[in-house]
């Protein structure tokens, strides 16, 4: 769907390569002109192949043909970009250009390397990972790198859906820092709601319910991920623990989560005398989120995955391999499709740009918790009127008790007022620009006003589980019967076919079924679960660009057909982890769990400073860092002419040393010091340090918007900066119902039916009782 545009790649980072494979997915002509110096880190032979395939390869190119380019893509992953590649501006006024750096050019940071630990250590996402007494520990390699890289094609798609209007390019900028400070769950709005600053929770709790994580099961492990309180009730019933709910101080189902203690000392026994698979298909009968904990081999043999379709081939170049060999990686994120029949040519983007690159465009939202949410957010902050749909119990009932309050933390001064249902930190984060009318879609009343704003709609989005929206009778023919010119994207966690079409899914677990835990933890012990259900962001990032894909096929189809479009969690996510899977097979070993090291740089780690839970990532990523940093510590001499194989084979040493000097340091002088010769290095940030932060304060990256149930707060920007379309916040997360009058109205219902409406409980501001 993009075949209609070339893409010009100078090699500089895994980011900017992702972003121009993201591209080359869905058909854009990608040419990757490799650089004189080797981009840091060099990637592996996996990662080659993975980021490679679909592309051309060129050793440089001519004025003429970068200035005939529709895309020009430069990135750097360790120094200023600056400082990284040649001059390659042009003078065409069509172009846009993407440019991805760890802080960009701008505010206090902008002449700092950086790396990957350094990038997780100051967003905040490394504090979050590991147990609450050792070392923060990273999360996956590149991980950082893919996020980076989907919203700089989310922004490249942007900016040419402003060129469809304005017939003007323009650049695009895109930060590491900025990327994860965006993507946290509810580690900031716990912060700026409350006070509340989340830590470390070990390999099995996060967020407001339990149990979530892995649990060992018979001979092997499973994922769990019980958030909802008639959830957990099923578990106790299955596991003959319903007894729990009558131990002392236990007034409830949620007094049980939030006792893990106590429901571990009888569920991990029972458990142990199960078998993973057959456990994992009784917990999903019975919709308990559970999966299994897969090694990358149990990746690439998953039946679901093969039965999809999923994978594709890409030839090797390792000289050490067959030549003839191919390896499989992982196919495109998204599924897209055309619709059956032609369709009235919509109106398109609005000719006035002032909210952003995709004003004009309406999408209905009918997603729930992040995934989706993120995805639609992300589309609301580019311009586009999105319409919330929900039920009017999506946000809880009508009353709400103590425990559930304290174990979220998502209301203000942990305050959940008069209207809770308005004061969720959790949903006014994600709903930021949108509208919303609360529907019963059980009733036919609520399924006519859904199908009304069908008809005028130009997106759909949902991540219901395969069948609920054929059970509305709102399947992909019934909504292109009401709007042929409609993208339709569904969100399911394992697709809409397949042998696992029908299991719950949550973030957590699909990061064990992905196989991204069996990447991650201490070294030589068990996999580790990340701090955040990274999945979530994952699917949404990669739903937004689809989305956007999708809206250029259609809009420059000469018949204007809609478009349907899958995007399963599992897929995207194991789309995170192409290059390892490639790597598994080209080397026959996997990776394994190896903490805060890294394959290439030594030293790499985190190591203590001065004050309670205080941390600092470091990285020598060359000799030049390397010898200025044995001369500050005043380590032995004969270390200076240590190569980066030596200090690999010396790294339990050199990190005795390292963390002897931080410990009578602060985080930042630390930091100071050893950027101060070249070395990146970067504070362990909590969620305080993240919303303080000077660099992200100079560059405007929160905006503070006022609720009028929830008072005012700061909220992360969408992290990509367009130069002449930015995006814009335009109001606060809607209130329940909030424009259901002004939605209706414009479908032509008069103001008796509305009331009607009200009355019979068809459109709600109140959750039932």
């Amino acid at each position: 769907m993009l075949d209609d545009l070339t893409v010009f790649e100078i090699e500089g980072s895994v980011a900017g390569g992702y972003a121009a494979k993201l591209l080359a997915d869905h058909g854009a002509r990608v040419t990757t002109i490799q650089s004189e110096t080797p981009p840091l880190p060099p990637p592996s032979s996996g990662m080659r192949r993975y980021l490679s395939r679909d592309k051309a390869q060129a050793d440089q190119t001519t004025a003429d043909q970068l200035r005939a380019a529709d895309v020009v893509i430069r990135s750097s992953a360790i120094d200023p970009l600056s400082a990284a590649d040649p001059d390659v501006t042009s003078d065409n006024p069509q172009q846009v250009t993407l440019e991805i750096s760890p802080f960009g050019t701008t505010g206090p940071y902008a002449s700092r390397r950086s790396s990957d630990l350094v990038d997780q250590a100051i967003s905040g996402h490394l504090f979050l990972n590991g147990d609450p007494d050792r070392v923060p520990v990273s999360g996956p390699d590149h991980q950082v790198a893919y996020a980076a890289g989907a919203h700089g094609a989310i922004g490249v798609l942007a900016a040419l859906a402003a060129r469809r209007t304005t017939g003007d390019g323009q650049r695009v900028t895109v930060t590491h820092h900025q990327t994860m400070a965006a993507l946290h769950q509810f580690t900031l709005l716990r912060y700026t709601h409350n006070g509340d600053i989340l830590s470390r929770m070990g390999n099995r709790y996060a967020g407001p319910g339990r149990p979530i994580g892995m649990y060992p099961c018979g001979p092997g492990h499973i994922s769990l991920v019980v958030p909802r309180g008639d959830q957990l009730e099923t578990l106790l019933a299955v596991t003959d623990l319903l007894w729990l709910l009558d131990e002392p101080g236990i007034d409830g189902v949620y007094d049980v989560m939030h006792h893990p203690t106590l429901l571990d000392e009888h569920l991990v026994p029972w458990l142990a005398t199960r078998d993973p698979e057959e456990t994992i298909e009784l917990f999903q009968s019975l919709r308990i989120p559970a999966g299994r904990v897969a090694s990358l081999d149990d990746v690439l043999d998953d039946p679901g995955l093969a039965e999809r379709g999923f994978w594709r081939t890409a030839p090797h170049d390792d000289e050490n391999n067959d030549h003839n060999t191919s390896v499989r990686i992982p196919g495109p994120a998204a599924q897209i499709s055309v619709g059956p029949t032609p369709g009235p040519r919509p109106d398109g983007t609005s000719t006035d740009l002032t909210d952003g690159p995709l004003a004009g465009v309406r999408v209905l939202d009918l997603t729930r918790v992040w995934a989706g949410p993120y995805c639609t957010r992300i589309l609301a902050d580019l311009g586009a009127d999105v319409i919330m749909v929900e039920a009017p119990w999506a946000r809880g009932g009508a009353t709400i008790d103590h425990t559930s309050v304290m174990a979220t933390r998502y209301y203000p001064d942990n305050d959940p007022g008069e209207h809770h249902w308005n004061r969720i930190g959790f949903s006014n984060k994600y709903n930021v620009n949108k509208r919303n009318i609360a529907v019963d879609l059980t009733t036919q009343d609520g399924r006519q006003i859904l199908e009304a704003l069908v008809a005028e709609a130009d997106m759909l989005v949902e991540n219901y589980s395969p069948r609920v929206m054929p059970n509305f009778g709102l399947d992909d023919a019934r909504l292109h019967e009401l709007n042929p010119s409609l993208i339709v994207m569904s969100m399911p966690g394992f697709g809409r076919t397949g042998p696992s079409r029908d299991h719950v899914a949550y973030g957590p677990m699909i990061d064990s079924q992905a196989g991204l835990s069996a990447l991650m933890g201490y070294e030589g012990e068990t996999a580790r679960k990340a701090g955040i259900a990274w999945p979530d962001p994952v699917a949404g990032m990669h739903a937004a660009v689809a989305a956007l894909v999708a809206l250029h096929g259609r809009d420059t189809d000469s018949e204007a057909r809609g478009r349907v479009i899958e995007v399963a969690q599992l897929e995207a996510t194991v789309g995170m982890i192409g290059h390892a899977i490639a790597d598994a097979q080209l080397t026959g070993q996997p990776d394994r769990p190896t903490g805060n090291r890294h394959r290439v740089f030594a030293p790499s780690g985190v190591y203590r400073c001065t004050g309670e839970d205080r941390w600092v990532a470091i990285t020598v990523v060359d000799d030049d860092g390397w010898r200025p940093l044995v001369d500050l510590l005043d380590l032995d001499a004969n270390w200076r002419a240590w190569s980066s194989d030596h200090r690999h084979q010396h790294h339990d040493a050199i990190d005795a040393a390292v963390a002897a000097w931080t410990a009578s340091r602060t985080q930042h002088e630390v930091t100071a010091a050893l950027q101060a010769i070249g070395v990146p290095a970067g504070p362990v940030a909590d969620a305080q340090q993240v919303m303080t932060d000077p660099h992200l304060a100079a560059q405007g990256f929160y905006v503070a918007l006022q609720h009028p149930d929830a008072g005012t707060h700061e909220w992360p920007r969408l992290p990509i900066e367009l130069s002449a379309t930015p995006a814009t916040y335009r109001r606060p997360g809607p209130l329940l119902n909030e424009h259901a009058t002004e939605i209706l109205t414009d479908l032509g219902y008069d103001q008796a039916t509305v009331e009607a409406l009200y009355a019979t409980g068809v459109i709600s501001d109140r959750p039932p009782d």
